[in-house]
């Protein structure tokens, strides 16, 4: 977890993955609340109800939209309570708000924003020459240098990481 410019918890998920946001509200007692409600968005239409307005918090109904079906399940039991997402879709980026509704107090909304990596659907190894390697390279002998281009294709991602390594065998390894 981080926080972004707008202060606002960020979560990170890969396409195919789980991810679980809380809703960390500062008060948590399952006799208190009446119901918890999700939002995706700004809509303002609920994609994920947990009713407990007539019974406890952990028998209560849950509901979660068709959008999520069963991908989507309130977890209750831990502290913070977690809306868990399986399998992630990269749809599902974006800022979700947690609102909680006591039976005595006054309601309270949490929100946490959700970034989704789309990992590449191939990922080729070059040398500096421009030749492809598929299998074990090398022999090298202790003082060679070893330099490797790495290109991936088809993945979105705005959460990308250059770097560019280079080894000599027998001695550490450096990122430039």
């Amino acid at each position: 977890m981080t926080f972004n410019s707008r202060g606002i918890s960020e979560y990170r998920a890969v396409v195919g993955g789980q991810v679980s946001l809380p809703c960390n509200t500062s008060l948590w007692i399952e006799e208190d609340i009446s119901l918890v409600i999700w939002y995706r968005g700004s809509t303002g239409i609920p994609i994920y109800r947990v009713d407990a307005r007539s019974s406890r918090l952990s028998n209560s109904k849950q509901v979660p939209s068709e959008e999520l079906g069963e991908r989507a399940v309130m977890d209750v039991s831990v502290l913070p309570p977690t809306l868990k997402l399986e399998p992630v879709l990269e749809e599902d980026e974006g800022d979700y708000r947690c609102r909680v509704d006591y039976r005595k107090h006054r309601t309270q909304h949490f929100l946490v924003h959700l970034n989704v990596t789309v990992p590449p659907k191939q990922v080729i190894i070059k040398d500096l020459d421009g030749n492809r390697l598929r299998d074990v390279i090398g022999p090298y002998d202790e003082g060679d240098s070893l330099t490797l281009v790495c290109e991936a294709y088809g993945g979105q991602s705005s959460h990308l990481l250059y770097a560019n390594l280079a080894y000599t065998y027998g001695n550490e390894h450096t990122t430039e």
